[in-house]
């Protein structure tokens, strides 16, 4: 009876402390569950914080979408990637030498023609607004471009614009009355004068944005006849259109454009040439170039003289600030959304950039807003697709029965 009076004794104790204390034991617990919450939001902050950026990044892109033509693209080209330069290195730019000549007291022409064996053909590079003839030898991408030509046969001849402050190219639609025009043939006549057994060659142009207006207009010169062209990120006038196309007296054109141009060079504006083309049974190709998926190297892959380790520091700056969206295509577009000028060439202690990267990327400065125009993929000059455009002009004209000179 002693065992048990204790038993129940202790289940009363028991008993009356659970019904004083009972209101209380809620606390510990909540204190335990914050303290274990708080441990694990600190240890989790930086991926919790990537987690919403990322979410209100891609929320912001469903409502406002960047481009409409984003999508998971093939990369360069198989031709691109296999093409070798013989008649230069790129990697040495110094290697791709040129003439010079001034005709007619002011007419000056670039040129390098292949040394062996002799040029097939010739191309005459029109360059675009703001730039000069001089870019087409001094400038990776454009050099790039230029031994392309070289290694199918071409011998490149470029030319400057007149206008002297724009450096744009005239726009008349009469030939005859086009500035630039009667300057390109009137330097072809010198030209030719000292170099007489090059005449007889077939012609061919290569034109970007505001110098592939002009080849449309120039193509339809009767003195120096043009056997092909091919647009660089640009269009042919719909003057020209409506008077040559429809009474089929146009030359064979390519189009090389970027996909997210989508107010000047545009794909349907594109398309839209071709149909007419088409309908006249005129022979045309286009091409396109797609944006660049980034990866750590490739700014040291495009522009050599970018070491890698700078190349990995412009990739992890370009990510760490939001610049990099799906398959690491660019986000937004330089040119209007110019905030990486500050985030780039701004030191940042809590980076890894040393005194070497930056000094090696302020080398590199004047390259990087063009290239990075190029990575995004709207208006700019690239070396992508020429090789193939070229290849195929060339395809073209054997196929009418023209033998190689």
């Amino acid at each position: 009876m002693k065992a048990k009076r204790t038993r129940q004794y202790y289940w009363m104790l028991f008993y009356e402390l659970y019904n004083e204390y009972r209101g209380y034991y809620p606390i510990p617990v909540y204190l335990c569950s914050l303290i274990t919450f708080s441990l694990l939001l600190y240890l989790s902050f930086n991926y919790l914080h990537f987690l919403v950026s990322t979410t209100l990044i891609d929320f912001t892109k469903i409502i406002t979408p960047i481009d409409p033509h984003t999508r998971k693209v093939r990369g360069m080209s198989v031709e691109d990637k296999k093409l070798k330069y013989r008649e230069f290195n790129y990697l040495k730019p110094e290697t791709l030498t040129y003439e010079k000549r001034t005709y007619f007291n002011n007419i000056e022409i670039l040129f390098r023609l292949r040394k062996r064996p002799r040029p097939q053909a010739l191309l005459l590079i029109f360059h675009g607004c703001g730039r000069s003839a001089h870019d087409w030898f001094h400038t990776i991408e454009r050099q790039r471009i230029i031994g392309a030509a070289l290694e199918l046969g071409y011998g490149c001849l470029v030319f400057q614009a007149t206008d002297d402050f724009t450096h744009c190219w005239s726009n008349n639609p009469d030939v005859h009355q086009n500035i630039d025009a009667q300057m390109v043939l009137k330097g072809l006549e010198g030209f030719y004068k000292e170099f007489p057994h090059l005449e007889a060659l077939p012609r061919f142009t290569f034109g970007a944005s505001s110098g592939g207006i002009f080849s449309s207009i120039f193509v339809t010169n009767q003195r120096y006849s043009i056997q092909g062209q091919t647009l660089f990120i640009s269009i042919i006038l719909p003057e020209i259109l409506e008077k040559h196309i429809k009474a089929k007296s146009y030359p064979v054109t390519a189009w090389i454009y970027m996909l997210r141009d989508l107010e000047f060079a545009s794909e349907d504006r594109i398309n839209a040439s071709m149909r007419m083309f088409a309908r006249e049974k005129i022979h045309h190709k286009s091409f396109i170039i797609e944006p660049i998926g980034l990866s750590r190297t490739t700014f040291h892959e495009r522009i050599p003289t970018i070491r890698k380790e700078t190349a990995r520091y412009i990739y992890y700056r370009l990510e760490q600030n939001g610049w990099l969206g799906p398959y690491n295509h660019l986000r937004y577009n330089p040119r209007r959304r110019t905030v990486w000028q500050e985030f780039l060439f701004t030191p940042n202690n809590s980076t890894m950039e040393t005194k070497e990267v930056l000094q090696n990327l302020n080398e590199n400065k004047q390259y990087i807003p063009d290239f990075l125009n190029t990575v995004y993929g709207e208006h700019e000059i690239s070396f992508e697709r020429s090789y193939e455009a070229l290849k195929w002009h060339r395809k073209i004209y054997h196929n009418r029965g023209n033998p190689p000179k």
